[in-house]
């Protein structure tokens, strides 16, 4: 089977998509080892600003939501801690 020109040209878009999502990803998980760190309050604005990537984004991406969703929850879970010593 031969690939069309516009297959290829395709492939090569959902590969350079794929690829720009994983970026953002990576520095989503990076900002949010850093506002753990920092011990910071982590909300979608924040994590937005601090990872470079658009409030859309965190919200429509299931990954990304879930990132952000998982450590909010922890830091809260943290911070009810703190406050009771």
């Amino acid at each position: 089977m031969t690939t069309t020109p516009t297959a290829t040209r395709t492939a090569a878009a959902l590969n350079a998509r794929r690829s720009g999502i994983e970026k953002m990803l990576d520095r989503i998980r990076e900002a949010l080892r850093q506002m753990r760190r920092e011990r910071a309050k982590i909300t979608v604005a924040a994590v937005a600003r601090r990872a470079d990537v658009s409030r859309t984004f965190l919200y429509q991406n299931p990954t990304a939501r879930q990132l952000v969703e998982d450590a909010a929850t922890a830091t809260s879970g943290q911070r009810v801690r703190d406050q009771a010593e």
